[in-house]
């Protein structure tokens, strides 16, 4: 993992973004589409004109978390998109990302899990840095030590279920078009929201995962994510930029989507440019990329088309690659 390497990068691109000291704290993995990374990503967005959040709280396993919601003008009722944040820990409003889905109708709804945000709940990478430490001291078995770390993605998924139902007890929300996506390990928790579709019952539209697990790819995800796909319900749009830290995810995980057929779809996008560390490429392919609407807007659009969850003319996709077990 490198957690330490990513850290830097956007605690220095959330500093540029909001001019906060205390960003300098922050410690994504998957940086979470950071404000700051879609800014530099789309430069000619009009910050002024970007959407302000509500903040809201939902409860879950007794605790009361924020986050974050917008929603179109207007009484509704309205789809909904849920975007699952990454590891950092006071993660951001996503004004570039909320203002493209506003603009395709959808309200946006960012849910906090527990120990992020000042949520209450201890924070999951300083509890995953900890259970790895005692792997390599030799107090955890290697199974042991994935085991806890999976326990705890999946516990912290039980905020992002629990969010969503809080979502569709809103009278404005159409219940019948939520869809669900993340980056990085938010991309993990939209994975791990597919399954719970089946086991709960939840009627989610379709999921959008973004490099799940790409900075911290190993055979503990590859294994995990394996399972995690085969039991999901509901189409599943998988996707990377070709400069991510690596393209293990679709390697692995792009066959399995593929093979659940029509409109489930994995692509590899084209490197992606901006949104980054310069001393550090992948971070652009990563939360550069995921944090940029102008990058894979096309290419959900047509996929939203597919689910039949809006009805517009098809936007152009050129350069994406199609997945495979061997991309």
């Amino acid at each position: 993992m490198t957690l330490m390497r990513t850290m830097m990068w956007a605690a220095m691109a959330i500093g540029l973004a909001a001019g906060s000291a205390s960003a300098a704290k922050q410690n994504p993995d998957a940086a979470s589409a950071s404000s700051a990374a879609t800014a530099a990503a789309s430069p000619s967005a009009d910050i002024a004109a970007l959407p302000k959040p509500v903040v809201v709280t939902y409860m879950s396993n007794g605790l009361r978390l924020k986050a974050y919601l917008c929603r179109p003008k207007g009484a509704g009722p309205f789809p909904v998109y849920l975007w699952n944040h990454g590891s950092e820990a006071d993660p951001s409003f996503d004004k570039i990302i909320a203002k493209w889905w506003l603009d395709q109708g959808f309200a946006f709804f960012k849910p906090i899990r527990s120990g992020q945000g000042g949520n209450p709940g201890p924070y999951i990478a300083t509890v995953e840095e900890a259970i790895i430490q005692k792997e390599k001291d030799h107090q955890l078995s290697a199974a042991e030590a994935d085991a806890q770390r999976i326990a705890l993605h999946e516990k912290a998924n039980e905020d992002v279920v629990n969010a969503y139902k809080w979502l569709i007890t809103l009278g404005w929300v159409d219940k019948s078009n939520v869809i669900v996506g993340g980056g990085s390990y938010g991309g993990i928790q939209t994975l791990l929201t597919a399954e719970q579709n089946v086991k709960q019952n939840l009627g989610i539209r379709a999921f959008i995962a973004m490099s799940p697990a790409a900075e911290s790819w190993g055979p503990m995800w590859s294994d995990k994510l394996t399972s995690v796909v085969q039991a999901s319900q509901g189409p599943i749009y998988l996707m990377q930029a070709h400069n991510d830290y690596t393209l293990g995810p679709t390697e692995t995980l792009g066959a399995l989507v593929n093979a659940k057929g029509a409109p489930g779809r994995c692509n590899v996008f084209p490197v992606h440019v901006g949104g980054g560390d310069a001393s550090d490429p992948h971070t652009a392919g990563h939360a550069g990329f995921f944090g940029d609407p102008t990058a894979w807007g096309p290419a959900v659009l047509n996929y939203l088309n597919a689910v039949g969850s809006v009805t517009t003319a098809e936007a152009p996709q050129a350069g994406l690659q199609q997945c495979s077990a061997h991309e």
